[in-house]
């Protein structure tokens, strides 16, 4: 329905007034909230072979989720893991060798798929005299099988032992399912970015002024974005949202302000980090000088396969990489290429199908991570 109401009067006291008139802009960015969030955010039970693992990551509808199976009745198991949930059957966030396994043997079980963050799970489990159905939550451990899969946060580095135990002990679902927050159309429901409510009411205008005062210019990479205004964001150095000093206030794109720290939950569409590599490539940002500014540049979902790159001493790749075909049309943007040897790594799998058909060999970061010495190989 058009709406026609008359704001003339309002318009004619706002200049009375004297007040200041500035231009604001509205954003469509809104995470949906469809009946399968809800169901995700309080488990459903689904046929493992319903579960996609396309990128190594756990998926189910277009969502990052987890899985984990629920009955804990063998050996009246159930008490001791309503105890003591290290006891209990561990929780899987990539695909990795224990499901794998579970695959070969023809295991394939129902899970239960959440993408309730919190790290607490419902159980249960049948008592086996009295046959009464036991349930309740307790705290799962995560698979150090799909950590070392995804080589999330350089697990993959790690002795065995005590280290990778005490890794377990501190992992931060939410800080996972952020870092690859990119790779999905859909945000979880229990990583909403609620920061807003703590930020000034005239925030809008104090951004505004504030990306103005720096002419629309990132402060970290140098990326200029007046034509992009949406991807650059205003950043509080301390901190503290109701601090609005200039001193304390940065504009950076979306991508360096992720990447700040205490800046956990902040979600960016895979569009907009491939937009703004694009852009940083049309300006001659993408060249580096060593593995950190390929950090600091690359997606963070990327980084358990950097580390691995790094750690095999290949050449440095393009961050953001553009494929053109004979008329110079872009047919692939691939997070991690390597030009000359006409290899890459993508998110996108039809990313993937173009690249390959120019000749290249693109990997997708779960065969990428899975498949490392191949590539460094390559890369040599």
């Amino acid at each position: 329905m058009k709406l026609t109401v008359d704001l003339s009067l309002l318009n004619q006291a706002v200049k009375t007034m004297g007040a200041e008139s500035i231009d604001f802009e509205l954003s469509s960015d809104l995470v949906p909230l469809e009946p399968i969030d809800i169901q995700l955010s309080e488990g459903l039970e689904v046929d493992f072979k319903d579960i996609d693992f396309e990128t190594g990551l756990a998926s189910y509808e277009g969502r990052q989720v987890l899985l984990y199976i629920k009955d804990h009745s063998y050996n009246n198991k159930i008490y001791s893991v309503l105890e003591d949930g290290t006891k209990g059957n561990k929780y899987h966030i990539a695909d990795c060798k224990t499901l794998e396994k579970m695959r070969q043997q023809g295991r394939l079980e129902r899970y239960v798929v959440t993408n309730k963050l919190d790290g607490h799970f419902l159980v249960s489990g049948r008592d086996n005299v009295s046959n009464e159905l036991i349930t309740g939550e307790t705290k799962l451990n995560v698979c150090q099988f799909c950590l070392e899969a995804t080589n999330f946060q350089k697990f993959a580095s790690l002795k065995r032992g005590a280290l990778r135990r005490q890794f377990v002990t501190q992992f931060d679902l939410a800080e996972f399912f952020d870092t690859y927050s990119s790779f999905f159309k859909y945000m979880p429901t229990g990583v909403a970015n609620t920061e807003a409510v703590h930020y000034t009411n005239d925030w809008e205008i104090v951004s505004k002024k504030t990306r103005e005062r720096y002419n629309y210019q990132c402060q970290q990479c140098g990326l200029e974005l007046e034509q992009h205004k949406h991807l650059l964001h205003v950043h509080h150095i301390n901190g503290v949202k109701s601090d609005n000093r200039d001193a304390n206030l940065t504009p950076l794109c979306c991508d360096c302000h992720r990447k700040q720290p205490n800046h956990q939950h902040m979600f960016i569409k895979h569009e907009d980090t491939k937009l703004i590599n694009r852009l940083r490539s049309a300006s001659g940002i993408r060249v580096k000088e060593s593995w950190k500014e390929v950090y600091d540049l690359a997606d963070p979902g990327m980084h358990g396969v950097i580390d691995l790159l790094e750690q095999s001493q290949v050449y440095l790749p393009e961050v953001g990489y553009e494929l053109n075909d004979a008329t110079s049309g872009v047919v692939a943007s691939l997070e991690l290429a390597w030009p000359f040897k006409k290899v890459g790594i993508s998110v996108d799998k039809s990313a993937a199908i173009a690249a390959h058909k120019q000749g290249w060999k693109v990997y997708s970061m779960r065969y990428a991570l899975r498949l490392i010495d191949e590539l460094t190989a390559k890369l040599r």
